[in-house]
This record gives structure tokens, sequence and C-alpha cells, in this order.
């Protein structure tokens, strides 16, 4: 497989594609299936022309983040409260979040310029907006301890 995904990859380069994000969509892969895949991608196309894009519907989201950092990727798709799906896999969740992306990336001391304070705004609109609560990981723990402090 990471040789077919590696040959489309150079044809979408060789058109003139200027990033190419190598997407998860049905958030089953893990380290072990990201390794070969990359190495084979990055024979064949400059890493600051790709992006990763994981899904989260096995909790593999952010080891593969992490993996995808370690080769050298730099380009990270996310979502707000990890809204989005596949409709082409019955059960898969959405995107992996914002939240939980910049937690690590804080924790790894990497700059990214974002603004946290911001992105809890848009994080807490669309999650009104939508009637559902936020899914991160940090949001999820956060609201936690604001309810088991009131106990």
């Amino acid at each position: 497989m990471p040789p077919k995904v590696a040959y489309v990859a150079k044809q979408l380069f060789d058109m003139g594609c200027s990033e190419i994000s190598l997407g998860d969509t049905i958030g089953a892969g893990t380290p072990g299936t990201v390794i070969p895949m990359l190495k084979s991608v990055i024979n064949v196309v400059p890493l600051d022309k790709l992006a990763v894009h994981f899904h989260d519907t096995y909790g593999q989201a952010l080891s593969n983040i992490l993996t995808s950092l370690k080769m050298g990727i730099t380009t990270v798709d996310s979502s707000v409260s990890g809204l989005g799906g596949c409709p082409y896999a019955k059960g898969a969740s959405g995107n992996v979040t914002n939240e939980d992306g910049f937690y690590m990336f804080n924790g790894l001391e990497i700059q990214t310029n974002v603004d946290l304070e911001k992105l809890r705004l848009a994080r807490d609109f669309i999650c009104k907006h939508l009637k559902q609560p936020p899914s991160s990981k940090p949001a999820v723990s956060l609201s936690s301890r604001k309810a088991n402090s009131k106990l």
C-alpha cells in the first residue's frame, strides 16, 4: 500500500499541487502503518509539500501526528472539537481536535503562533451552535474539574 500512496502523491506533485495532505479519514492508522507510508512518500515528494490529516476513530491520531512530526512533517490538519467524519466509513469519527493537538504541541514546546483563547472561543461558539459538548480531551478534563470542584 505505501508504494501506491507514494505513486499518487508523486503524480499530484508533478501536476503542480502546492500541498499534498496524506489523510487517514477512517482513523484506522497507527504509527506502524504511518512510518512506512511516510518513508515511501518522502522519497518522491519534498517534505515541505506534505501535510497529514488524521481522524481519531481508534484514538491513534495524536500518536500518528507525533510520528509524522518526528519524520519531518510540519503541517497538520485538525478541526474545532473534532468536527467532521467520513461519509465512506460508517462510524468513523471526525478529525483530531485542535485543542488535543495544541496541548501536545505546547508540551513539546513547539511554537504554533495560535491564540489558544481565540481557539477556545471558536470551539465554544460552534459547539453551542451545534448543540453538542466539546469533545477535546482538554475541554472534557477542564469541565470535569469544574464540575468536581462544585461538589
